[in-house]
């Protein structure tokens, strides 16, 4: 069994994290860390916990704790801390989901973990990860595989409909995407940028990504068979609703041609699990060897009846 820990335990993130994890059928949560909440139950805390989750906060976590993996969440950990806890437990892996100030992601060999990515990466020997932020989870996904296959051009309009709160920071979104297209297409000089609008629904991201490539509908499907042994990543050619993927990890990307010198992808994912729990879970997955949908063989947890 794996045995976790998790900072920033009484964060929104730590929340989503702890609702998965408590029916995860490998994991045993041993430390929920919220200095400051000590004795206080996860369950008055974190909504939907009653009867499934009986632990307590407890104060700042050891520097050797007693687990297998720290998840951290809620801008709980300095980069000095982090440093310090990576040298005290070389052998702890430690997945990050909200970000480090200052921390040299590279240095310390955090992995950035997105899966459809860095699957390698993560199941060879890489002991820290970091989520990417939601935005960029979607978008990397719908993109990388035209990266790869060299099919981007400089000019990338990227539309995203999200909650507020994700949108405060698209900058950091904005970021990983220029980083990540560069470093697959080496050809790609473009400058991400993104406009954005407030989607009312913490559940709900939506994608629309629209670039010049000439290559046929056919040639564009071939492309995308690369996520054909992905868990996560569904390309489709038919339109697809939040709420196919609102309480998932799914990321369901359609393609289209407006016509033959444009292609447009739409990209719909749960913000609150892709760069976020979910994804966060999948690393975990992926560090320990398991199957990668282990504990998140969920459902959409939004529906109409008759639909």
């Amino acid at each position: 069994m794996i045995k976790v820990a998790i900072t920033g335990a009484d964060s929104p993130q730590a929340g989503e994290l702890l609702r998965i994890l408590v029916n995860h059928p490998e994991v045993i949560i041993t430390t929920l860390s919220a200095p400051g909440k000590e004795g206080v139950a996860a369950s008055s805390v974190h909504h939907g916990l009653i009867g499934e989750e009986k632990m307590n906060f407890s104060g700042p976590l050891s520097m050797t704790p007693d687990c297998n993996v720290v998840f951290i969440c809620g801008n709980s950990m300095t980069a000095a801390e982090f440093s310090a806890l990576q040298l005290a437990r070389p052998d702890l892996r430690t997945i990050i989901i909200d970000g480090i100030d200052n921390l040299d992601y590279d240095r310390l060999g955090v992995v950035y973990g997105l899966p459809e990515i860095n699957r390698k990466m993560l199941v060879r020997g890489a002991v820290a990860a970091r989520v990417p932020s939601p935005a960029a989870s979607a978008v990397l996904t719908a993109l990388y595989p035209l990266a790869v296959n060299m099919l981007l051009n400089d000019t990338l309009k990227i539309e995203i409909s999200a909650p507020a709160d994700l949108l405060n920071n698209i900058s950091k979104a904005e970021s990983e995407i220029n980083q990540t297209l560069s470093e697959t297409q080496l050809s790609f000089n473009g400058k991400v940028s993104i406009a954005t609008n407030d989607s009312g629904d913490e559940r709900k991201m939506r994608g629309a990504i629209t670039l010049a490539c000439p290559v046929s509908l056919e040639q564009i499907q071939d492309v995308y068979n690369m996520y054909d042994d992905h868990n996560f990543a569904y390309p489709i050619i038919s339109s697809a609703a939040e709420n196919e993927v609102m309480g998932t990890n799914k990321c369901v990307i359609t393609y289209s041609k407006p016509d033959d010198s444009t292609l447009l992808l739409e990209v719909v994912a749960d913000p609150r699990m892709r760069g976020g729990a979910g994804e966060a879970v999948h690393i975990m997955n992926l560090l320990f060897g398991l199957h990668e949908k282990t504990g998140l063989a969920l459902k959409a947890s939004a529906y109409h009846v008759g639909k």
